[in-house]
């Protein structure tokens, strides 16, 4: 063919026909591309040449010889569809002609009107466009360069997606190196500038007396730290860990000069934030004990602050951040007993602050977070109290949507408040309270993420809300919608990776993600597809606590509950030999936690569910260590509030002989929703169900 494409556009929209034109006769297709095996055969190096006619058509009754030829050679129709190209005669004729050439590789973008408009005014598809040569309906394909739709950058991906014949995210890829490039770029300009700065600083100083020197060096610091800063904030939602390390690790050279007592008050606490930062960046890089030592000097440098000061505000908020994230990596460490007394701290200056200033949107939200993490710890912190988190939780949403009215910008943390009374829900097993909230969280955080696709943050909590919403449709036995949540989830933490690669949270969330995958295809029937991805998964889990043996202990519960799923999947296959491998190795890593935990009542549901698979896999055999079926959770059993703790423990009646409390349990768990696969699996074999 001579010409990759067609374009037809109606004269009213020749603006975009030229933008269209250029942008993708321009478009520079990437080099690892280049030859390979597309749809539409070998991918070119360009997308050229594009037939464009720049004339006014005449009034004749027909199109030309020269636009007739021009169809006839191309391999595509590009039509620039608006209400003015739905009313044009021209357009929607070189669309019934290029169909009657027998090709059907048309590709629409939308630059005006609405898609789904009856109206004739505000329609944008040439009539044309609707229908094929068999006059049946059809749904054009189409991109919208718009600003509140794909935007100008993801249209011209799609339609180059398209007309090479190769996946979107291929393309995408290339995008993304891209802007890490610029930011690279941004960040090294910025440092030669530092350089000649700190060199020009340098020479003045030598030629002043020590004093002007010491108040240039002040002065200089400060705003270098006030700079710093800034493109770290700009940086935080959009590069990659790698490029903020980076930039940390600057930051901290160039600081590395100064004394601390030599700085102003504002540099100090800037100093402080500079800190706080980089222990967010190697919580990130799952260096949990090295962040808390970088958390505890910034809280110092604070701390400090703060009892010079009082009730300064800005000194007062950077502080309760640092107060959250030393209860944050506590937690991490599965220390959240330790968490307590800073979290509290935390909701004390967040709570304060809000007092001081009610009407400031900032101080409210983090009155709301503070709330959260209290509900958190009511969930994870012996004695616990599911009631005391629900009301938490209630408090953290209603401050949430009064931080949302003062600041819009607030809009987004409304579904990460829902998550939240979501999980409380589940706390107790209250299986429609917490469809309710997941349901919300997806909707909220899927508007958000439409709104703004290049902010990572976002994406990674939409990603997070499906995930959130599959695993509770499992186990209300909604099993389908569970598998098509999830596979969507997937598929945007492994763009979160690709993007963010030395992310070791997110790399786990992934392979979190892939075993639940596991799960859900088995329910599905999918049996060697589960069997499949969990080799893959135990692999991958396996791989990456070798490289990162001092992980957050929550990964090594997490391998532990996926090494005992695999092993119920094995001995359901007749595996007898791999399912006991996994089986033992899971006990042993559950029990090694559970001493580490010996109140964290999930852990211990756990390490029951373990027993029992052994037990139903060795002839009603306990493991030798085990001296007692008696395997309570802590506390009175009557207490027991969540799904997973009202399954352990009507496994752990039956363990003991006591059918008749076993019953009592499954009930419950009926009685509340609970579908789970699995779980109506183990009923329906003991006839409890």
């Amino acid at each position: 063919m001579l010409y990759k494409a067609f374009l037809s556009y109606c004269h009213a929209d020749r603006s975009w026909a030229s933008w269209l034109h250029k942008t993708l006769e321009g478009y520079r297709v990437p080099g690892r591309l280049v030859g390979v095996s597309g749809l539409h055969g070998p991918v070119p190096k360009r997308l050229a040449p594009i037939f464009r006619d720049r004339e006014e058509l005449s009034s004749g009754v027909d199109l030309s010889e020269e636009i007739k030829q021009a169809l006839a050679d191309s391999e595509t129709l590009l039509v620039v569809c608006s209400p003015a190209a739905a009313a044009s005669k021209w357009v929607n004729r070189e669309i019934e002609q290029f169909r009657e050439l027998g090709k059907d590789r048309i590709y629409c973008v939308i630059v005006d009107g609405d898609p789904n408009a009856s109206s004739a005014d505000a329609a944008c598809f040439p009539p044309a466009l609707l229908q094929d040569e068999q006059h049946e309906l059809i749904e054009p394909l189409a991109a919208d360069v718009r600003p509140w739709a794909d935007g100008k950058a993801l249209a011209r991906s799609k339609l180059a997606a398209a007309l090479l014949g190769v996946r979107l995210d291929d393309l995408r890829q290339r995008e993304k190196k891209r802007k890490r490039k610029i930011q690279a770029f941004a960040i090294i300009a910025m440092f030669a500038v530092i350089v000649l700065l700190a060199f020009s600083v340098q020479s003045r100083l030598a030629e002043q007396e020590a004093q002007l020197a010491r108040a240039a060096q002040q002065a200089s610091a400060e705003k270098m730290l006030a700079s710093f800063l800034d493109q770290a904030e700009k940086l935080r939602d959009v590069a990659d860990l790698e490029t903020r390390k980076s930039f940390q690790d600057v930051m901290t050279r160039y600081l590395a000069a100064f004394d601390e007592h030599d700085l102003s008050q504002q540099s100090r606490r800037q100093l402080g934030v500079m800190l706080a930062n980089r222990g967010i960046i190697l919580r990130d890089e799952n260096q949990p004990s090295q962040a808390m030592e970088v958390f505890k000097q910034a809280r110092q440098v604070l701390q400090a602050l703060v009892d010079e000061l009082g009730d300064d505000p800005e000194s007062l908020f950077e502080l309760s951040q640092v107060e959250y994230w030393i209860g944050q990596v506590y937690v991490d460490l599965g220390q959240a007993q330790q968490a307590a007394p800073y979290y509290s701290a935390y909701a004390a200056i967040s709570e304060k602050l809000h007092s001081i200033e009610p009407q400031n949107a900032d101080w409210t939200m983090e009155a709301a977070y503070a709330q959260s993490n209290l509900g958190a710890l009511k969930l994870h912190v012996y004695p616990f109290d599911p009631m005391a988190a629900i009301q938490h939780y209630r408090t953290a949403l209603e401050l949430n949507q009064e931080a949302a009215l003062l600041d819009q910008k607030y809009e987004h943390e409304l579904a990460d408040s829902h998550a939240d009374l979501a999980d409380a829900w589940i706390g107790i097993c209250k299986m429609d309270e917490a469809m309710t909230q997941r349901l919300k969280t997806v909707e909220l955080a899927e508007t958000y993420y439409r709104q703004s696709p290049a902010n990572n943050r976002l994406k990674q909590d939409y990603g997070h809300a499906l995930s959130g919403l599959s695993i509770l449709q499992r186990k209300s036995g909604q099993n389908e919608k569970a598998l098509e949540n999830l596979q969507r989830s997937l598929q945007i933490q492994e763009e979160l990776v690709s993007e963010d690669p030395q992310n070791m949270i997110k790399r786990w969330s992934l392979l979190r993600k892939m075993a639940e995958q596991a799960k859900s295809l088995e329910v599905q029937g999918s049996v060697d597809a589960s069997w499949e991805i969990s080799l893959g998964a135990e692999s991958a889990m396996r791989q990456f606590l070798a490289e990162h043996p001092v992980s957050i202990i929550d990964y090594q519960v997490d391998f532990a509950v996926f090494l005992k799923d695999f092993a119920d999947r094995a001995f359901r296959a007749n595996q007898l030999q791999a399912g006991r491998r996994l089986l033992n190795e899971s006990i042993v890593m559950l029990e090694q936690a559970a001493e580490t935990l010996p109140n964290n009542k999930t852990l211990q549901s756990e390490l029951v569910s373990a027993y029992f698979y052994y037990w139903e896999n060795h002839q009603g055999v306990l493991p030798e260590a085990v001296q007692s079926v008696d395997l309570a959770l802590k506390g009175d059993v009557s207490d027991l509030a969540t799904c997973l703790e009202l399954g352990a423990a009507s496994r752990q009646a039956l363990l003991a002989g006591d059918r008749e409390k076993a019953q009592e349990f499954v009930d419950r768990l009926l009685g509340h929703g609970f579908r789970e696969a699995e779980f109506l699996r183990y009923c329906s074999r003991y006839g409890l169900c």
